[in-house]
């Protein structure tokens, strides 16, 4: 049995854990075409890529060999959610992957970064509406007059203003909408202060879900802005970047794509080897990846369409005064052609 040691940095950036990982799982699409050869890359010391799950199990598998054969170190940034534009704009990151929302955010903002890959459309189930467990709530019409809680930054909260406007209720006379960061939403759940949250099942939440200590009600609706393109996924990074080394661009996404087809096929053993490295639980890894798993996959749908469906989703967020209407952006720009031919 081979083994490979993975460095990766403690969430303050302070401990180096090295932990070693099994590649007895390189099987199934690992065993031939992940290690094809990348063909001549442009040159670049240091790759650095966000970190996630398929970077981390890619990492472990050795998979980035198509780099590194070219003398290009590969290293995963963490802590970069939030923190993209600076880190990109100082060379710090070269690429990131969020949903569309905060991306287009960041556009309008001045960020000059450019989307590589935009995903297929989430499943309805890919937003939840969480509850305690002993609450009284059984299904989102129960929350009239209640207090709700997402990230204003994130895009979760799309989805719950969708499903109370489809019920014709008016945020602040029919129920209060609470922003609360992401790190602080099952706290204050689980403490009264808020009577349910809008998320994505990842980490704590997929675990106290797993655990009966909250129950789902809602799903966002099949009909939404937000299934329909708003909540898509993409992979995005500078776009001075992104014209310099269009080589390295599609390397990353050919690894990207692979890797996660690998995780789906085989949720069991990629949940078991990612429990090593970054100490989320297995059961709480396969729960995330039933429901974000569905963003995975590339876009089927033309360029134009992708670019129409942008425009809805700005469009949406210029109406609920997210999106300046002075500061909205042309589509267009959102994504670089090249790479969506």
């Amino acid at each position: 049995m081979k083994t490979s040691a993975v460095k990766f940095m403690s969430g303050g950036g302070n401990v180096c854990i090295c932990i070693v990982v099994s590649l007895a799982l390189m099987t199934g699409v690992f065993a031939g075409s992940s290690r094809a050869a990348a063909g001549t890359l442009e040159k670049l010391d240091a790759l650095k890529l966000y970190a996630t799950d398929w970077t981390y199990i890619a990492r472990a598998k050795g998979l980035f060999k198509s780099f590194e054969d070219q003398g290009i170190k590969v290293e995963l940034v963490e802590g970069y959610l939030g923190n993209e534009v600076q880190l990109i704009e100082r060379g710090d990151l070269h690429f990131a992957s969020r949903m569309i929302y905060p991306f287009l955010l960041y556009k309008t903002q001045g960020a000059d970064l450019k989307a590589v890959q935009v995903s297929k459309h989430p499943e309805p189930n890919i937003i939840s509406i969480l509850v305690k467990r002993d609450s009284p709530y059984k299904t989102f019409d129960d929350l009239k007059g209640k207090k709700i809680c997402s990230w204003r930054a994130g895009c979760p909260y799309i989805g719950v203003f969708e499903i109370a406007e489809a019920r014709g209720w008016k945020q602040g006379t029919d129920w209060e909408y609470i922003n609360v960061p992401s790190a602080e939403q099952v706290s204050a759940l689980l403490s009264g202060e808020v009577d349910a949250v809008s998320v994505h099942l990842l980490a704590e939440s997929a675990n106290l879900l797993a655990a009966g200590e909250v129950r789902e009600i809602a799903n966002v609706a099949p009909d939404s802005v937000y299934v329909n393109g708003g909540g898509v996924t993409v992979v995005f990074t500078g776009a001075k970047f992104a014209d310099g080394y269009p080589g390295v661009t599609k390397e990353v996404l050919r690894l990207k794509r692979e890797t996660e087809s690998w995780i789906l096929a085989n949720r069991d053993e990629a949940a078991a080897a990612l429990e090593g490295i970054t100490r989320v639980p297995a059961s709480a890894s396969k729960t995330s990846w039933e429901r974000m798993g569905s963003t995975w996959a590339d876009s089927a749908l033309s360029f134009e369409e992708i670019v129409g469906e942008a425009k809805n989703l700005q469009d949406w967020l210029i109406a609920h005064s997210d999106i300046a209407a002075g500061k909205a952006v042309n589509p267009r720009d959102l994504f670089d052609a090249d790479f969506f031919q």
